[in-house]
């Protein structure tokens, strides 16, 4: 606080504007002082001004603000980490930046609307600045807000690790607007001096905020630190169409399963195909990563080619060792649905491996048919279900799909979203949304999955309200296709199998 005070009193007295009432002091020293007191003010009032402003902090420029929170923007946190690192060392101790990505914000737009976005942004702040000291800042870099930490203890990772588990804790309570709530987590990359080489503003902040783009790509409410190898790591992640295509065709590029279960007896109904890059230096590289690349590489129908391929595979290995795995869940984005040929495609792809149409799931985001004017998507969709394939509807209530689209589709299925399922068992708002949608599909006739189940009381709640299947990390991660086995092995999935086991008990 001293410390404060005194940095206050220097400003204040190496002020420039200030020098104009130097002749004010000196002639007034004159009027009440006479010559002695002319003399003396006369030197050292200059003196004390000139010295003030020689010791004085250099100002920091003028920055813009973000117009939604208020906030400084990169620039600004740029300067004041520059200003903070020489202040850290006087006290043995570090600067650190934590870039603060909040999970699936573009989702919130998507689902409530900018309105409600902005708030979030708005109550995150409000809710980051109860956590921060008078000394720290808050500032909007692109989509992350980031907060400027001064005077961060060594051990800097462990301190930093501990803020960052308060952070996450600050995000557990829902964000309203009237009737509309909604869960938030957050991703967090971080970034200290000790992690940086040459440590500048400007290198711990992008430091930061790499680690944040590779944290959100894991799974949420991930934290990630800066390291040196990180510039090479992202560069890595953006990678070329050469290497996509070359994966593609090496099998690097295979299909992972994902369970779904019927929630009345844990009998097994299918299993999803996820795209999965066992890349041979990196290892597995998380999907986020690279799907964007395939899609902006031309690639997409080529990965869908291989995954369902794969997929037919994988209903004949379970056949063949003896499981009941009734289908088999596919995705196809909106590029691969207005491709006219794709029914003939896999009506080819179906009959080479002898699989029955009825097995083979496919998969469309809500937000590709509730764009007005797909005629070629409609056609595609409409052979798909003449031929016998189901259609799943992807990440329902997400989007503004009506009921025209949902018979004009042909859906057999929605699959409701996680952020309806997040919290189901406590909140009391999720249980009503969620109930609603489930009345939704149950007078249309409709099937429905939740997908997202990640725990036991989440998968006990949904089988109280009747929700037909379920999908997610309560019941099973993805697999490949060899340990699929094993998990179909530890169920008792075989074909003559009559009995179910608890998935909620083993998960």
């Amino acid at each position: 606080m001293l410390r404060n005070q005194l940095r206050k009193l220097r400003y204040a007295l190496g002020n420039p504007k200030l020098l104009a009432f130097v002749p004010v002091g000196i002639l007034s020293a004159y009027l009440y002082g006479g010559e002695i007191a002319l003399v003396v003010v006369s030197v050292l009032l200059p003196g004390l001004a000139a010295l003030a402003i020689s010791f004085r902090e250099p100002i920091s420029p003028s920055h813009k603000h973000d117009p939604i929170t208020g906030l400084i923007t990169r620039d600004g946190l740029v300067d004041w980490v520059e200003r903070a690192i020489p202040r850290a060392a006087r006290n043995d101790s570090q600067t650190a930046v934590i870039m603060v990505a909040i999970d699936n914000l573009d989702m919130i737009e998507h689902r409530f609307g900018r309105d409600m976005q902005d708030k979030v942004v708005r109550e995150a702040v409000k809710r980051l600045k109860a956590l921060i000291r008078d000394e720290d800042v808050i500032a909007r870099v692109g989509v992350f807000l980031a907060i400027g930490l001064d005077n961060v203890r060594i051990p800097e990772t462990e301190s930093l690790t501990i803020f960052g588990d308060r952070i996450k804790r600050a995000f557990e309570d829902p964000f309203s607007d009237g009737p509309t709530r909604t869960y938030c987590s957050v991703s967090l990359g971080m970034a200290a001096e000790a992690h940086v080489k040459l440590p500048s503003g400007a290198n711990i902040v992008a430091g930061a905020q790499r680690a944040s783009e590779l944290a959100l790509v894991e799974e949420p409410g991930s934290i990630r630190f800066y390291n040196d190898g990180l510039s090479s790591e992202e560069a890595l992640v953006r990678t070329t169409a050469r290497e996509l295509n070359n994966a593609l065709e090496t099998s690097e590029i295979f299909a992972w399963f994902q369970p779904q279960v019927r929630a009345s007896d844990n009998k097994v109904v299918g299993f999803e195909a996820l795209a999965r890059w066992d890349h041979p230096e990196r290892g597995l590289v998380s999907p986020a990563s690279f799907l964007p690349d395939i899609e902006k590489a031309g690639l997409s129908q080529r990965l869908a080619e291989v995954i369902l391929k794969q997929a037919m595979m994988a209903l004949n290995v379970w056949d063949t060792a003896g499981y009941e795995v009734p289908s088999v869940s596919v995705n196809f984005s909106a590029e691969e649905l207005r491709n006219p040929r794709l029914p003939d495609y896999i009506r080819w792809e179906l009959d080479r491996h002898g699989v029955e149409p009825e097995r083979l799931v496919v998969e469309v985001l809500e937000s590709v048919v509730a764009k007005p004017g797909e005629d070629v998507i409609t056609r595609t969709l409409t052979a798909l279900s003449r031929i016998g394939c189901r259609i799943d509807l992807d990440d329902f209530g997400t989007g503004f799909t009506s009921f025209l689209n949902i018979r004009r589709f042909f859906v057999d299925r929605i699959k409701i979203d996680r952020s309806f399922v997040n919290k189901i068992d406590t909140d009391e708002s999720q249980l009503t949304m969620f109930s609603a949608l489930l009345a939704f599909g149950n007078k249309l006739g409709i099937d429905t999955l939740a997908e997202g189940v990640e725990s036991d009381a989440e998968l006990e709640t949904l089988r109280k309200l009747g929700c037909k299947d379920m999908q997610g990390y309560a019941i099973s991660r993805p697999l490949p296709l060899g340990e699929t086995m094993l998990w179909l092995e530890e169920k008792g999935a075989f074909s003559t199998h009559t009995g179910s086991s608890s998935f909620a008990s083993s998960a």
